[in-house]
């Protein structure tokens, strides 16, 4: 005799009256470890089911540089991961990370995948292991985009590509829909599909196998943020992909019982304009090194200069000179800070980087070529002189023209002894008119979450599997506390793609 629905959903509360849409496995977020996770599943002759918070596709994978690092064999892999977790990560997971990042190539190149390699310096060559990590990746254009004359924007061409061989699969997105709460088996612990908010109110999506979740990190969710980053209070922080990264995965899974792990893991992207980035609610970032010979430097809210600015700073530590707390001072004398550079400079284009970025990969703005625009705009404060230029920024006066003064004595004897900016970088700071712009810092994205084990299954506090919980991605990233650029991507499809395979294994709970 079996029960009716009034009876079930006395004895199992935690099931909604009915389900609107059901899937094998439902996947959460539609950026890189999403779709690969999803076209993973679709092949192994399962019904997948996307849901995405964003109006658009491709999350921080569309803002990306595009530069995929795989390590070219298994122990370099190992010695070089080892290095950069730092006993952060068992041995254990270590091994399986390193297997899954050198056998990506062939799953890429298996889906049509035409990939372009380079030589490229890894971020931290004198870790053991670095041997293996001397070259990049990237995805080759087709002779008839390049005849098109494709814009060379190389995360909107790399998701583009993964986006392609899921409509191709027909697989169904619904977007703008935020799922909101894991349903759980009050008994089992299984997760047994998710609530959300669709465009016409609370929908029920039923997942039979699995629910993988591949919905980015908290960037964008200045709480997170100032809770889980040291010093990050006072910062003027933006997003520089998905503004939509909001740290929904993180409160979902924690409230089914999944462990957290790396939560002070991030990635800053350099320095870049407040005005813009604070009018658009995503990071506008000066371009990730000073060109050589540029007539620019970085000064505080006292005048002074603070750090090399001739260093590569993105995904780098030397940002953390910004959060410095002064315990003599009582407070952050390098917040808030600017750039000044001269009318030199200025002609020499655009200062801020152009090719990534949510931005840019979603054409808000056209920044002008030689600036002009954006001080019109007001976003570039412009003066005759410098003591004009500090009063318009409320710094002191005397003591920014003596910090120019100073540094272009530097220039002249071809050293810097106060913050080693490298020679080739030293160029005068003299023709006028002058300009400044007060800065704020981009984040490229986070790396906390719930930790998973080698087969991408989200653990609890006894780092026991959830039943039927998979996460992939950024969402609880291998990386911490150290990253080596280029590493996200190969791990968000190396781990979508285990996700999958995982979740599409999984018998159906009924």
């Amino acid at each position: 005799m079996g029960f009716d629905e009034k009876e079930t959903a006395k004895l199992k509360p935690w099931l909604p009256e009915k389900w609107d849409f059901e899937a094998d496995v439902v996947v959460v977020g539609y950026g890189g470890a999403g779709v690969c996770a999803a076209i993973t599943v679709h092949d192994a002759g399962a019904k997948v089911l996307i849901l995405e918070k964003a109006p658009v596709a491709g999350g921080n994978t569309t803002t990306a540089a595009g530069a995929i690092r795989i390590p070219t064999n298994v122990p370099d892999a190992i010695e070089y991961y080892r290095a950069l977790t730092q006993g952060a990560v068992d041995e254990k997971e270590i091994s399986a990370f390193a297997e899954a990042m050198v056998g990506l190539t062939l799953k890429l190149e298996a889906w049509g995948a035409e990939l372009k390699y380079s030589s490229s310096r890894p971020q931290y060559p004198a870790f053991h292991g670095s041997k293996g990590f001397s070259q990049v990746a990237r995805l080759d254009y087709t002779a008839r985009q390049l005849e098109e004359g494709m814009q060379y924007l190389p995360g909107n061409h790399l998701f583009n590509f993964f986006d392609n061989l899921a409509k191709n699969r027909e697989i169904k997105v619904i977007y703008e829909t935020p799922v909101k709460e894991l349903i759980q088996d009050a008994v089992t612990k299984e997760i047994l599909g998710v609530k959300a908010e669709s465009l016409t109110g609370e929908i029920y999506v039923k997942a039979r196998r699995s629910v993988v979740l591949a919905c980015g990190g908290f960037q964008n969710n200045h709480e997170m943020l100032v809770n889980f980053l040291p010093y990050a209070s006072q910062l003027p922080i933006y997003p520089l992909g998905t503004p939509y990264n909001t740290g929904d995965g993180i409160l979902m899974a924690s409230e089914v019982g999944a462990k957290l792990w790396h939560m002070a893991g991030v990635e800053w992207g350099n320095l870049g304009p407040k005005v813009p980035s604070e009018k658009f609610g995503v990071g506008f970032r000066l371009r990730r090194q000073l060109p050589a010979g540029s007539q620019a430097i970085n000064v505080n809210k006292h005048g002074k200069r603070f750090m090399d600015e001739s260093v590569l700073l993105s995904h780098r530590k030397d940002l953390a000179k910004v959060q410095y707390f002064s315990e003599e001072l009582g407070g952050y004398p390098n917040i808030p800070l600017y750039t000044v550079f001269d009318e030199t400079y200025r002609k020499k284009g655009p200062i801020v980087e152009t090719v990534m970025g949510w931005w840019r990969s979603r054409k808000l703005y056209d920044w002008s070529d030689d600036n002009s625009s954006e001080i019109e705009l007001g976003w570039i404060v412009k003066a005759d002189t410098i003591k004009e230029l500090a009063e318009k920024i409320r710094v002191d006066s005397d003591a920014l023209a003596e910090t120019v003064s100073q540094y272009n004595e530097y220039c002249t004897i071809g050293e810097d002894p106060e913050f080693s900016r490298a020679k080739g970088w030293l160029a005068r700071l003299e023709t006028p008119p002058y300009y400044a712009t007060e800065l704020c810092q981009p984040i490229i994205n986070t790396q906390g979450g719930p930790k998973h084990n080698a087969l991408a299954q989200v653990l609890d506090k006894n780092d026991k599997p959830i039943p039927r919980l998979h996460a992939a991605g950024e969402l609880g990233s291998f990386f911490f506390p150290l990253y080596s650029g280029g590493s996200n991507l190969p791990e968000a499809f190396a781990f979508g793609i285990i996700a999958g395979e995982q979740a599409a294994a999984l018998t159906p709970w009924e």
